[in-house]
């Protein structure tokens, strides 16, 4: 499919035919037309990419199919006259899914200019809240969880109301308004509610035909809109646009709540993914960076109470890190000016694996395509800076050492290639500890792709059979806390005695078999579910055992997540010591059924040599 040359009006007919152009007057739209570009994209080009720069057009697929991801998981497939890079483009953000040709594909591109002033008008603004609503769904459907826009339900939202009876007279009701500071009144009506706005006064009291001496049910309105208290704040704020209405009526079992706008909707004072990532990503320096990642742990508490999975929560918290670490590699380029190589940040440990919880550390490299020590200074000092800051911003430093700034973590491609052929070359108890950090990793910040040089090495592993003995051996080192009869076995002594260190017992041996499992049948899949399937699905374990581990992991992080939250609400530093006794029953045999399915697992890897199994 090369790049087509398309007349004016071949442009103008095409749009024409699809929102939001559909709508604007042909004067407009020729003008719109006559700037679009036109451009050209092979199957699988990466049009967008999540969390990259902000899109500078407007695209419409002309030709083909573009698909949409989220962290590589399909949202949607947009086809001939669908388009994409609005919200990014409006609100200035990186783009929220990443935009890849699914096909060879022809794309319209309308500039950032000429698109802004096309979206603003009033169907322009209906066809944003439309794309929104869809993709929002889509996202819902597809993994049963809530986005990270935003999880405030209307209910929070809500102000109080002025509601008056239909009879009373204009002018009282626009005494009680004004009393009231408020801009509207709800009349109360046999068979729902009407919003009175200021705006309906003054047309058609002050500019109309009614006198102020008439009933307030006398102005001409429709009925308001109403919507749940437990409704998404995101949803509603959806709904307000397309309904072209200034305010909701939040309306519970019948009873009226309160009232929203597009102001109160907006305005999410709690913590909330969207807004906490687009403060953190519009900082100006690094102590605006440190203070909203401050509401980190608030947003944990506040996500745990609207029911969102702990695993889920933990992959949000893992997207506010992400945020804070872009927001100074940039701040930190800004300073020592553009690096002399091509590089990339990469992430390890239970970051990488979007596992991330409140009480974490660092655990983080660099690499760099250069082998000259000329840039050896440069990002020498560009590691120091983002270590110190990441501590600054309360991630602390790992106490191992796994940090950029050490040169065991910093290297060039070659010799983060070379690392890891050591580690399997020479699985040491010593490598295969570092091994275990250093293969679970993420690039993502920085111009470099580190996917293409460790995927092939992970695609490898299934012959490195001394490497993933030496793995296997050191998946059934930590047991789960479980005695002789199958009760907990706590701490005896010591800071955490009467408890037991949960990380250590349940969900550090779960992730170790996982990530074996995986390794072991050359999948190069990072969290630990998709391990668990990943093994299951090209059989190296049994797929109940996968989901038996899947559900043990749940439990592990919901228990664990639950704790620090609690934790943060008494102003305690989180930590992962739990007392069994102050879980409820239900929490407990949860618990120690997780414990026995890690030590199920690790039996069999313990009477089975690791490269043989099943």
């Amino acid at each position: 499919m090369p790049p087509a040359h398309e007349t004016l009006a071949e442009i103008t007919g095409f749009l024409v035919a699809y929102p939001p152009f559909s709508s604007m007057r042909s004067e407009a739209l020729e003008a719109l037309a006559a700037q679009v570009e036109i451009e050209y994209f092979p199957a699988g080009t990466e049009i967008l990419s999540q969390e990259g720069e902000p899109a500078e057009y407007l695209y419409v697929v002309r030709k083909g199919a573009v698909e949409l991801l989220d962290e590589g998981e399909l949202v949607d497939v947009l086809e001939e006259g669908e388009s994409f890079g609005h919200s990014s483009l409006l609100a200035g953000l990186p783009p929220s899914f990443t935009a890849r040709a699914r096909e060879d594909t022809l794309c319209y591109l309308v500039p950032a200019d000429v698109a802004r002033a096309a979206l603003a008008e009033a169907d322009g603004v209906r066809f944003v809240a439309a794309t929104l609503r869809s993709r929002l769904a889509h996202a819902t459907a597809r993994s049963h969880r809530v986005t990270p826009w935003g999880t405030a339900h209307v209910g929070e939202k809500a102000q109080p109301v002025l509601v008056v009876p239909p009879e009373t007279p204009i002018r009282e009701a626009a005494r009680r308004m004004t009393e009231g500071g408020r801009s509207a009144v709800v009349v109360s009506l046999e068979d729902g509610f009407a919003l009175v706005t200021d705006h309906d006064l003054r047309a058609q009291v002050l500019a109309g035909d009614l006198s102020p001496d008439d009933p307030v049910a006398a102005v001409r309105t429709r009925r308001a809109p109403v919507v749940e208290p437990t409704r998404l704040a995101l949803e509603a704020l959806v709904e307000l646009l397309e309904s072209d209405v200034e305010a909701l009526l939040v309306v519970d079992d019948g009873a009226l709540v309160g009232i929203v706008d597009q102001a109160a909707l907006l305005e999410l004072d709690g913590p909330s993914p969207f807004l906490l990532r687009q403060r953190i990503l519009r900082a100006d320096g690094v102590e605006s960076v440190a203070a909203a990642v401050a509401d980190a742990p608030l947003l944990v508490v506040r996500l745990l109470d609207a029911n969102v999975a702990a695993l889920d929560v933990l992959e949000i918290l893992t997207t506010v890190t992400d945020a804070a670490t872009r927001r100074l590699a940039e701040l930190t380029v800004a300073e020592l000016g553009e690096p002399p190589a091509r590089w990339a940040w990469l992430t390890l440990g239970s970051a990488a694996r979007r596992e991330q919880t409140l009480a974490t550390d660092q655990d983080n490299g660099l690499v760099y395509e250069a082998d000259d020590e000329a840039s050896e200074p440069y990002f020498r000092s560009f590691a120091e800076r983002m270590n110190e800051r990441l501590a600054r911003c309360g991630y602390t430093e790992c106490r191992a050492g796994v940090m950029a700034r050490n040169a065991g973590w910093r290297l060039s491609v070659r010799g983060w290639r070379e690392l890891y052929e050591s580690w399997c070359r020479l699985p040491s108890r010593h490598n295969v500890q570092l091994a275990m950090i250093g293969i679970d990793v993420r690039d993502g910040i920085g111009p470099l792709d580190f996917r293409a040089t460790l995927h092939p090495l992970l695609e490898e592993m299934p012959r490195r059979h001394e490497f993933l003995d030496a793995l296997a051996r050191a998946a059934v080192v930590e047991r789960p806390p479980l005695g002789f009869l199958r009760d907990f076995v706590v701490e005896r002594s010591g800071e955490h005695v009467g408890r037991l260190d949960v990380k250590a017992g349940g969900v550090l041996p779960l992730v170790n078999l996982a990530r074996l499992h995986a390794l072991a049948v050359g999948s190069t899949a990072t969290r630990t579910v998709d391990r668990l399937r990943a093994a299951a699905a090209r059989e190296r374990i049994p797929g109940e055992t996968a989901a038996e581990l899947e559900q043990a992991f749940a439990t592990l992080c919901r228990v664990r997540l639950e704790h620090q939250a609690a934790q943060v609400v008494r102003g305690i530093a989180p930590d992962n010591h739990i007392d069994p006794a102050e879980l409820p029953p239900a929490e407990r045999r949860e618990l120690k059924d997780a414990f026995r399915a890690i030590a199920r697992a690790q039996k069999a890897i313990a009477t089975h040599p690791a490269t043989r199994i099943p």
